[in-house]
């Protein structure tokens, strides 16, 4: 089984790759809707993402992609309607590893686990391609039928990040522009200050729930801490490889006792 799923509400289910450190898994969001649902971001691409998702739904799918690099963009392909930011569209369509950041320090580390996948070579692990049928920029509105989400550009981890926003729930999808651990703004096209006026922005919305890129969800008043924690230079992750090893020793398993009482998710 490559993946596992969390029912969280009616509307919402987070899924992951089995596999993967716990710590460097991609959040897969599968929103239902009325008239089609939503599939935002697609994991490293280790097993078929898409035939998991329907066993869920028979409504038709828009996979969203917050952004372009190896741990979100990996079973975009498989998905015939794939959204993204224009940023990052050649990115999708022609993935180079460096460009989707699965290069340097990224192969040095254990990001599967052997035992799970003893197919998976780092040395030969490629995205592929998935170039997108339509794109997403600031102020775009995905309707469901009984939702909507505005789509907001959120620079600074990369170009091209977006985050889904759900005015009338409060709920606002984010990527990795933001989520509960150390955020990363030192890759090739990062840019720490720009990351700064997305947090800003991110803190100003008036959301209550935050469903992020990475880890568990949390509520408005985590979101502070974190803003302002990174708006003093902490909470960034610069050694990958040190990042690594704590990550290890310390959360074998993020996820094992995740606790959503204090949230709300619907």
């Amino acid at each position: 089984m490559a993946f596992k799923t969390w029912r969280l509400s009616d509307r919402v289910s987070l899924i992951q790759e089995t596999g993967v450190a716990s710590f460097m898994r991609c959040n897969i969001w599968h929103v239902r809707g009325r008239d089609c649902d939503l599939v935002i971001d697609t994991g490293m691409g280790l097993g078929p993402l898409k035939d998991w998702v329907l066993r869920e739904t028979d409504r038709p799918i828009k996979a969203i992609v917050t952004h372009c690099h190896f741990d979100h963009s990996g079973s975009l392909h498989e998905f015939d309607c794939r959204l993204g930011h224009p940023a990052e569209a050649h990115n999708l369509a022609a993935p180079q590893n460096r460009a989707v950041v699965y290069s340097g320090a990224w192969t040095e580390i254990e990001i599967v686990d052997p035992r799970a996948h003893p197919d998976f070579d780092p040395a030969t692990f490629r995205i592929t391609p998935a170039p997108l049928t339509g794109y997403l920029d600031e102020g775009d509105v995905l309707d469901l039928g009984d939702c909507a989400f505005q789509v907001l550009h959120t620079p600074g981890h990369s170009p091209g990040s977006i985050a889904l926003w759900d005015a009338k729930a409060r709920t606002v999808f984010t990527g990795d522009a933001l989520y509960d651990g150390d955020l990363l703004d030192t890759l090739y096209h990062s840019d720490p200050a720009t990351l700064r006026r997305t947090l800003s922005r991110l803190q100003g919305l008036g959301a209550e729930v935050f469903h992020g890129g990475h880890y568990p969800s949390f509520g408005k008043a985590r979101m502070t801490e974190l803003v302002e924690s990174y708006a003093r230079g902490e909470n960034t992750l610069v050694d990958v490889v040190a990042w690594y090893h704590d990550m290890r020793r310390e959360t074998p398993d993020i996820y094992a006792d995740q606790d959503w009482s204090g949230v709300r998710l619907d």
